[in-house]
């Protein structure tokens, strides 16, 4: 496996910090697509069919908010996000999408700030009512009305945590 591989990070990341299976784990391949199809056609426009979520933050749905925040935005997801746990799509080398599941705060804590790879990612409601990205310019997209309550709520109450 290619070393500069996200997904290959990831593996080596769970094994060196003994990340146990049943909080952090790669989706089965017989669920994977489905999960993505259902993402994709709840969250994404396509103007083609082969579009998928390969910079798909430029093509989410109505409605949809953008900030670029001074921090990292992962030390603010437990502002925007309750679920306990979600989905984390990570964009991998060729495009391709490796979809994970885990406890949301092990994600925020443990995963995210760890890989050297991760260019752009997708955190996502198992109940698809939000999807938050970030992007590889450091632009955090959302959309769904909850989680873009939430961001317009943190913005006003933390206006010093976004770059304007």
């Amino acid at each position: 496996m290619n070393s500069l591989s996200v997904r290959f990070e990831i593996e080596e990341l769970c094994k060196n910090n003994q990340i146990p299976r049943d909080k952090f784990f790669e989706v089965r391949k017989d669920q994977w697509k489905s999960i993505l199809t259902n993402i994709e056609d709840r969250f994404i426009t396509k103007t083609h069919y082969s579009q998928g979520l390969h910079w798909g933050w430029n093509r989410l749905k109505e409605p949809s908010y953008a900030v670029r925040l001074v921090d990292p935005p992962y030390k603010h997801f437990d502002y925007f996000i309750e679920d306990d746990h979600i989905w984390f799509i990570v964009e991998d080398i060729y495009d391709k999408m490796w979809i994970y599941e885990g406890e949301s705060r092990l994600i925020f804590d443990q995963v995210i700030p760890e890989l050297y790879q991760l260019k752009e990612y997708y955190l996502v409601s198992k109940k698809y009512k939000w999807i938050i990205c970030e992007d590889h310019h450091g632009i955090t997209h959302f959309s769904g009305k909850e989680i873009i309550g939430r961001i317009k709520t943190f913005e006003q109450e933390n206006n010093e945590e976004i770059i304007q």
